[in-house]
């Protein structure tokens, strides 16, 4: 059953989202005299506060129970919900929380490229665990269910276009990319299935 209104309230929010986090409107702030790193400040206020709105207004939409699993199945899907938060978790210490917020600037003003901790297996952990968490829960609403599913389009979409700022400002992206998957790491598994 889709949701017409989270539908078209979280493709509202992903342009916006994904607007101010284009080059073309990084670089107009920039030219009016803003520093990246209160650009980037000011960026992660304004998601959190657009995330806040966009959850409160689908928190008052009427909703309906859509599934309730309640056999064995209920307790691996919460496990395996736990492993998402646990992956979207670990891949936080993977990077510089202080620089991803605004509140230090890096040396050069790029964003960074890093591939260590999960980035070695995945090339957004992150999203992965978040997808996870949201997609296996063993109750669902309508309105769960739809937020789960245009988040997870909204990752997968999102993805691809921080890949394409990454392989402009890292040439090694390209190489990194051709060796580590996207957001399951079969790669990795790949490889080490064959070296053993």
């Amino acid at each position: 059953m889709i949701s017409w209104p989270i539908w078209i309230s979280g493709i509202l929010f992903a342009l916006v989202h994904s607007f101010f986090a284009t080059q073309f409107c990084k670089a107009s702030f920039y030219r009016l005299g803003m520093s990246a790193q209160r650009y980037r400040l000011l960026y992660s206020i304004f998601a959190a506060l657009l995330t806040g709105l966009w959850l409160l207004y689908i928190y008052q939409l009427p909703d309906l129970p859509l599934y309730k699993i309640d056999s064995g199945l209920r307790w691996f899907l919460i496990l395996v919900q736990l492993g998402g938060a646990t992956i979207a978790l670990l891949s936080l210490r993977s990077f510089d929380a202080r620089l991803f917020l605004g509140l230090s600037s890096s040396s050069d003003d790029t964003e960074p490229f890093h591939e260590h901790g999960l980035y070695r297996y995945m090339r957004h952990p992150m999203y992965s665990g978040v997808m996870l968490a949201l997609l296996a829960s063993p109750t669902q609403s309508v309105n769960s269910f739809n937020f789960a599913l245009i988040i997870s389009c909204y990752f997968v979409a999102g993805s691809w276009l921080e890949e394409r700022r990454m392989l402009s400002a890292h040439p090694q992206y390209t190489n990194y990319r051709s060796r580590v998957s996207a957001f399951i790491p079969w790669r990795t598994l790949l490889t080490t299935l064959r070296r053993s």
